[in-house]
């Protein structure tokens, strides 16, 4: 019985961390002249989801909305250090700010924005993007 039950629990911890990826469409997305792919939350469900549980900020995850607004991130059951680069209306980063894992406080944009795009911590810089730099979602 004990064993069943150990069993059971393992096969249930191995669906939750395939689950964690698997629910997320992937999108191309070109950030000057770079296209990565990234995990795409579009929906206020899967924003609220985000990169928790997930063990790894790879491929990244852009978290979209249908009109521009006012919005706070944090880090609740995310494991792994973050940039995150809001993105204005024009499709431009419009500021970068790094996230700490599991930290809980409200990291907020300073603008109305229409997205924000979270990578691993460093990636932004290692890619030599910053403030300004124009972004094209390619197939959505």
């Amino acid at each position: 019985m004990k064993l069943w039950f150990i069993a059971a629990l393992l096969l249930l911890t191995s669906c939750v961390a395939i689950t964690a990826t698997t629910d997320f469409p992937l999108v191309n997305l070109q950030l000057e002249q770079k296209t990565i792919q990234v995990q795409l939350a579009a929906t206020p469900e899967l924003r609220a989801k985000g990169l928790m549980f997930q063990q790894a900020a790879d491929p990244g995850m852009l978290l979209l909305y249908a009109e521009p607004q006012h919005i706070s991130l944090w880090m609740r059951n995310t494991s792994m250090p973050l940039d995150v680069a809001f993105i204005d209306t024009d499709w431009r980063i419009h500021h970068i700010r790094q996230l700490e894992p599991y930290d809980e406080t409200s990291v907020p944009s300073e603008i109305a924005v229409i997205a924000a795009l979270e990578m691993p911590r460093g990636w932004f810089a290692a890619n030599q993007l910053a403030a300004g730099a124009q972004l094209t979602l390619l197939d959505h």
